[in-house]
Protein backbone atom coordinates (compact mmCIF):
# COMPACT_ATOMS: atom_id res chain seq x y z
CA UNK A 1 0.00 0.00 0.00
CA UNK A 2 2.81 2.39 0.87
CA UNK A 3 4.43 1.65 -2.49
CA UNK A 4 1.16 2.27 -4.35
CA UNK A 5 0.70 5.62 -2.62
CA UNK A 6 4.37 6.64 -2.74
CA UNK A 7 4.41 6.80 1.07
CA UNK A 8 6.96 5.56 3.62
CA UNK A 9 6.14 2.34 5.45
CA UNK A 10 6.44 2.21 9.24
CA UNK A 11 6.38 -1.33 10.63
CA UNK A 12 6.20 -0.65 14.36
CA UNK A 13 6.15 -4.35 15.17
CA UNK A 14 9.60 -4.58 13.60
CA UNK A 15 10.73 -1.73 15.82
CA UNK A 16 9.64 -3.61 18.94
CA UNK A 17 11.42 -6.67 17.60
CA UNK A 18 14.56 -4.54 17.24
CA UNK A 19 14.20 -3.45 20.87
CA UNK A 20 13.94 -7.11 21.85
CA UNK A 21 17.15 -7.82 19.94
CA UNK A 22 18.83 -5.02 21.89
CA UNK A 23 17.59 -6.62 25.10
CA UNK A 24 19.00 -10.03 24.23
CA UNK A 25 22.30 -8.65 22.96
CA UNK A 26 22.83 -6.67 26.15
CA UNK A 27 21.64 -9.45 28.50
CA UNK A 28 18.88 -7.24 29.92
CA UNK A 29 16.23 -9.09 31.97
CA UNK A 30 12.83 -9.17 30.27
CA UNK A 31 11.22 -7.32 33.17
CA UNK A 32 13.80 -4.50 33.40
CA UNK A 33 11.88 -2.00 31.31
CA UNK A 34 13.79 1.04 32.59
CA UNK A 35 17.16 -0.39 31.56
CA UNK A 36 15.78 -1.38 28.16
CA UNK A 37 14.28 2.09 27.68
CA UNK A 38 17.69 3.57 28.48
CA UNK A 39 19.28 1.28 25.89
CA UNK A 40 16.74 2.37 23.29
CA UNK A 41 17.67 6.01 23.96
CA UNK A 42 21.37 5.16 23.62
CA UNK A 43 20.96 3.35 20.29
CA UNK A 44 19.37 4.20 16.98
CA UNK A 45 16.38 2.13 15.83
CA UNK A 46 15.29 3.14 12.36
CA UNK A 47 13.37 1.90 9.33
CA UNK A 48 14.51 3.00 5.91
CA UNK A 49 12.91 1.65 2.77
CA UNK A 50 11.36 -1.20 4.73
CA UNK A 51 14.75 -2.23 6.16
CA UNK A 52 15.20 -2.26 9.95
CA UNK A 53 18.42 -0.85 11.38
CA UNK A 54 20.03 -0.75 14.80
CA UNK A 55 22.87 1.78 14.76
CA UNK A 56 22.93 1.51 10.94
CA UNK A 57 23.23 -2.30 11.07
CA UNK A 58 20.62 -4.10 8.96
CA UNK A 59 18.90 -6.45 11.42
CA UNK A 60 15.85 -7.24 9.29
CA UNK A 61 16.53 -10.97 9.14
CA UNK A 62 17.75 -11.23 12.75
CA UNK A 63 14.45 -10.02 14.22
CA UNK A 64 12.21 -12.57 12.45
CA UNK A 65 12.70 -15.52 14.79
CA UNK A 66 10.25 -17.04 17.30
CA UNK A 67 12.61 -16.10 20.16
CA UNK A 68 12.56 -12.45 19.16
CA UNK A 69 8.78 -12.57 18.61
CA UNK A 70 8.17 -13.82 22.14
CA UNK A 71 10.56 -11.29 23.69
CA UNK A 72 9.08 -8.43 21.65
CA UNK A 73 5.58 -9.30 22.83
CA UNK A 74 6.72 -9.06 26.45
CA UNK A 75 8.80 -5.88 26.22
CA UNK A 76 6.16 -4.11 24.11
CA UNK A 77 3.74 -4.35 27.05
CA UNK A 78 6.03 -2.23 29.24
CA UNK A 79 5.18 1.45 29.57
CA UNK A 80 8.75 2.76 29.67
CA UNK A 81 9.55 0.97 26.42
CA UNK A 82 6.36 2.11 24.71
CA UNK A 83 7.03 5.75 25.61
CA UNK A 84 10.42 5.61 23.92
CA UNK A 85 8.99 3.90 20.86
CA UNK A 86 6.12 6.35 20.48
CA UNK A 87 8.63 9.22 20.39
CA UNK A 88 10.56 7.50 17.58
CA UNK A 89 7.39 6.60 15.67
CA UNK A 90 5.85 10.07 15.87
CA UNK A 91 9.14 11.60 14.75
CA UNK A 92 9.04 9.29 11.72
CA UNK A 93 5.45 10.28 10.98
CA UNK A 94 6.28 13.98 11.08
CA UNK A 95 9.11 13.49 8.61
CA UNK A 96 7.24 11.31 6.09
CA UNK A 97 3.87 10.68 4.52
CA UNK A 98 3.36 7.40 6.30
CA UNK A 99 1.52 4.11 6.14
CA UNK A 100 1.95 2.73 9.66
CA UNK A 101 1.27 -0.78 10.91
CA UNK A 102 0.90 -1.54 14.60
CA UNK A 103 -1.54 -2.33 17.37
CA UNK A 104 -1.80 1.19 18.83
CA UNK A 105 -1.37 3.31 15.70
CA UNK A 106 -4.86 4.77 15.60
CA UNK A 107 -5.39 5.02 19.35
CA UNK A 108 -2.03 6.34 20.64
CA UNK A 109 0.67 7.05 18.09
CA UNK A 110 -1.33 8.70 15.29
CA UNK A 111 -4.79 9.46 16.72
CA UNK A 112 -5.35 12.13 14.06
CA UNK A 113 -4.46 9.89 11.09
CA UNK A 114 -6.38 10.55 7.88
CA UNK A 115 -7.47 6.90 7.73
CA UNK A 116 -7.46 4.21 10.42
CA UNK A 117 -8.00 0.58 9.46
CA UNK A 118 -8.43 -2.12 12.11
CA UNK A 119 -7.49 -5.37 10.41
CA UNK A 120 -8.79 -8.62 11.86
CA UNK A 121 -8.42 -12.26 10.85
CA UNK A 122 -9.13 -15.66 12.36
CA UNK A 123 -6.22 -16.60 14.61
CA UNK A 124 -5.72 -19.95 12.84
CA UNK A 125 -5.27 -18.14 9.52
CA UNK A 126 -2.91 -15.58 11.06
CA UNK A 127 -0.72 -18.33 12.48
CA UNK A 128 -0.73 -20.22 9.19
CA UNK A 129 0.46 -17.06 7.43
CA UNK A 130 3.23 -16.67 10.02
CA UNK A 131 4.21 -20.34 9.61
CA UNK A 132 4.51 -19.89 5.86
CA UNK A 133 6.55 -16.71 6.29
CA UNK A 134 9.03 -18.45 8.58
CA UNK A 135 9.34 -21.41 6.24
CA UNK A 136 10.01 -19.12 3.28
CA UNK A 137 12.80 -17.52 5.30
CA UNK A 138 14.30 -20.94 5.85
CA UNK A 139 13.42 -21.12 9.55
CA UNK A 140 12.00 -24.11 11.38
CA UNK A 141 8.38 -23.54 12.38
CA UNK A 142 5.99 -25.54 14.54
CA UNK A 143 2.34 -24.60 13.99
CA UNK A 144 1.24 -25.62 17.51
CA UNK A 145 3.95 -23.57 19.20
CA UNK A 146 3.24 -20.60 16.97
CA UNK A 147 -0.48 -20.81 17.80
CA UNK A 148 0.21 -20.93 21.54
CA UNK A 149 2.58 -17.98 21.27
CA UNK A 150 0.08 -15.95 19.23
CA UNK A 151 -2.75 -16.55 21.70
CA UNK A 152 -0.51 -15.41 24.57
CA UNK A 153 0.54 -12.33 22.62
CA UNK A 154 -3.05 -11.41 21.81
CA UNK A 155 -3.99 -11.74 25.47
CA UNK A 156 -1.05 -9.55 26.58
CA UNK A 157 -1.83 -6.92 23.96
CA UNK A 158 -5.49 -6.69 24.92
CA UNK A 159 -4.88 -6.63 28.66
CA UNK A 160 -1.73 -4.52 29.09
CA UNK A 161 -2.19 -1.37 31.15
CA UNK A 162 -0.42 0.90 28.64
CA UNK A 163 -1.98 1.31 25.17
CA UNK A 164 -4.03 -1.92 25.09
CA UNK A 165 -5.23 -3.19 21.74
CA UNK A 166 -8.48 -1.38 20.96
CA UNK A 167 -10.44 -0.30 17.90
CA UNK A 168 -9.65 3.36 17.30
CA UNK A 169 -12.56 5.79 17.07
CA UNK A 170 -13.58 6.16 13.44
CA UNK A 171 -11.59 3.13 12.28
CA UNK A 172 -12.75 0.97 9.39
CA UNK A 173 -12.81 -2.73 10.35
CA UNK A 174 -11.36 -4.97 7.64
CA UNK A 175 -11.79 -8.74 8.04
CA UNK A 176 -8.88 -10.18 6.08
CA UNK A 177 -9.50 -13.84 6.97
CA UNK A 178 -10.47 -14.83 3.43
CA UNK A 179 -8.56 -12.08 1.61
CA UNK A 180 -5.16 -12.18 -0.04
CA UNK A 181 -2.79 -9.23 0.27
CA UNK A 182 -3.52 -8.38 -3.37
CA UNK A 183 -7.20 -8.10 -2.41
CA UNK A 184 -6.63 -6.13 0.81
CA UNK A 185 -4.44 -3.41 -0.70
CA UNK A 186 -6.89 -2.01 -3.30
CA UNK A 187 -9.68 -2.13 -0.70
CA UNK A 188 -7.71 0.07 1.69
CA UNK A 189 -6.47 2.38 -1.06
CA UNK A 190 -10.04 2.92 -2.20
CA UNK A 191 -11.01 3.79 1.38
CA UNK A 192 -8.12 6.24 1.55
CA UNK A 193 -9.06 7.92 -1.71
CA UNK A 194 -12.66 8.27 -0.59
CA UNK A 195 -11.56 9.73 2.75
CA UNK A 196 -9.21 12.21 1.04
CA UNK A 197 -11.63 13.03 -1.76
CA UNK A 198 -9.21 11.80 -4.41
CA UNK A 199 -10.74 10.79 -7.73
CA UNK A 200 -9.53 7.76 -9.68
Amino acid sequence: MADRLGYSYLDTGAMYRASALLLLRNSIPLDDSLLLAENIRNHSIDIRGGVVFIDNEDVSSLIRTPEISDAASIVSSQSAVRREMVIIQQKFGKAHNTVAEGRDMGTVVFPDADLKVYVIADVAIRVLRRWRELRLLGNEANYGKLLSSQLKRDYRDRNRSDSPLRIAPGAFILDSTMMTISEQVPTVIELFRERMGVKQ
